[in-house]
Order: C-alpha cells, then structure tokens, then sequence
C-alpha cells in the first residue's frame, strides 16, 4: 500500500457495494423532475465523491487498473457538480479545481466542448482569491485548447506574486507559470513549475492541510499540466512522485 498521508481508508469491498446501491438508487433522482433540487443536487455531489473515493483508495492500495476507469466514470457527474447551472453545488476559486481538472483530464469529448463554452463567463460560487480565479479562468481555455491573451497570463501571474497568502505563492503561481510555459513552448519552465506544484503538494500532505484529506493522494493540477504538455507539445513529464501518477494520462 502506498503512504500517501495519514488517511485511514474505508473498505474497498464496501466502497464497491454503497457504489452499486447509488447507481441504482441515487443517480436515477439527478434527471428526476419529481426529486426536489437539493436531492438532485446531493445525488449528482454523491456520485462524484464514490467514483472519486474508489479510484484514489484503488491508487493507494496499488490496485493501478482501477483508478482511471472510476476517475473517467467520475468525470459527467464532475462536471454537473461544478458547472452545471441548475445542480452545481457550492465551490470557491479552490475547491472547483478538483471538478475542473477531472473534467479536462478524465472528461469525454462532449465534457470538454460543454466546459469550453464557459471559458468566459465561468464564476464560482465564491472567490477567495483573485489570482486562483484567474488560474481557473486560463485552465479552462488552454485545457480546452483555446487561445490565451498575454495580458490575462501576466495578469494572473501579477496577482499570485503580490499576494500575501503563501499558497498562492508556492503553488497557483508556479501553475500559472506552466500554462504559461505552454503558451511559449518553454519546455524548462513547464517542468520547473511542475516540479514546484508538486513540492508544495507534497508538503501538504506531510504537514498541511491534506495530511488527513483523500484529495492529497493526487495533485491533480499537476497530471492536468503534465497531460497538456503531451498533448500541445509532445512533452513528458519528469517528476518523480507518488502524488502524481503519470500511468494515468498514458
């Protein structure tokens, strides 16, 4: 098993059975007109978490088959739970990230054509800090390969560097960076700011915030970074880490 933070897992063999009991009874309300909005709502939040919760506890146990079938499977009820305008739930700049990069990594073709339209107008519930929501905003087109204006890259990348808070600082900065490394072809700077989201990930799970969250398994930002590089450039990532687990865009 992979020690990844200090997260105790549940049951795979349970995870599988409250899964097949959701698939049967809970998905079934999100189209349901005859549901109320907030069953609807909780089923589509519901359905993510237990595809999401089967993959990661999958990576952990090394179970590596499992994860990106149920990470794929995970990726239309990600992006209702983000985007869409009637059963989305309540996410910041931050937290909609985990929607975001699920869908643009694991999502389907008609995934990414939906999240593509909203490139522009896309607002969270609450935005927490400027910078991240501009990182959002530049994820949302370049993972939708749509062009990027220089002024809105250094913009952003303005706003993480003179902020006070240090997460911006060490992590949504040197993310900005590599989507602006891929607008440049800067190959080096790609893998440095990889490299730095991964350090600050990293540091999290031993010491912050995701030393006892499932979400520090993976450092998704990163694998959406890494993916893009393949796919724009022909890139390969070089980070070695347990927190992002490049099999899974292979």
């Amino acid at each position: 098993m992979l020690k990844l933070n200090k997260v105790i897992l549940d049951d795979i063999n349970e995870l599988y059975e409250d899964l097949e009991y959701l698939e049967t009874h809970r998905a079934p309300e999100i189209n349901d007109e005859n549901e109320t909005l907030d069953d609807r709502q909780n089923a589509v939040f519901v359905m993510t978490s237990q595809y999401i919760e089967i993959a990661y506890t999958n990576y952990a146990l090394e179970n590596y088959s499992e994860v990106k079938p149920n990470l794929i499977k995970s990726a239309p009820f990600a992006f209702l739970r983000g985007f869409d305008s009637e059963l989305r739930t309540h996410n910041n700049d931050w937290t909609i990230q985990q929607e975001m990069n699920i869908c643009l990594t694991f999502g389907d073709a008609d995934i990414i054509e939906k999240l593509s339209k909203l490139a522009n107008s896309f607002k969270p519930s609450s935005i927490m800090h400027k910078a991240c929501y501009f990182y959002d905003l530049l994820l949302i087109k370049i993972g939708t390969h749509q062009p990027l204006e220089q002024s809105d890259i250094d913009e952003a990348l303005s706003e993480a560097k003179n902020t006070k808070d240090k997460d911006v600082q060490q992590y949504i900065h040197p993310l900005i960076e590599a989507i602006s490394a891929l607008t440049t072809s800067n190959q080096a700077l790609w893998q440095e700011s990889i490299d730095k989201a991964i350090a600050w990930h990293t540091d999290e799970c031993k010491f912050g915030d995701y030393k006892d969250m499932l979400d520090g398994f993976m450092c998704l930002n990163a694998l959406t970074m890494a993916k893009l590089g393949k796919e724009l450039h022909g890139w390969h990532c070089t980070t070695d880490s347990l927190y992002l687990p490049l099999f899974l865009i292979d």
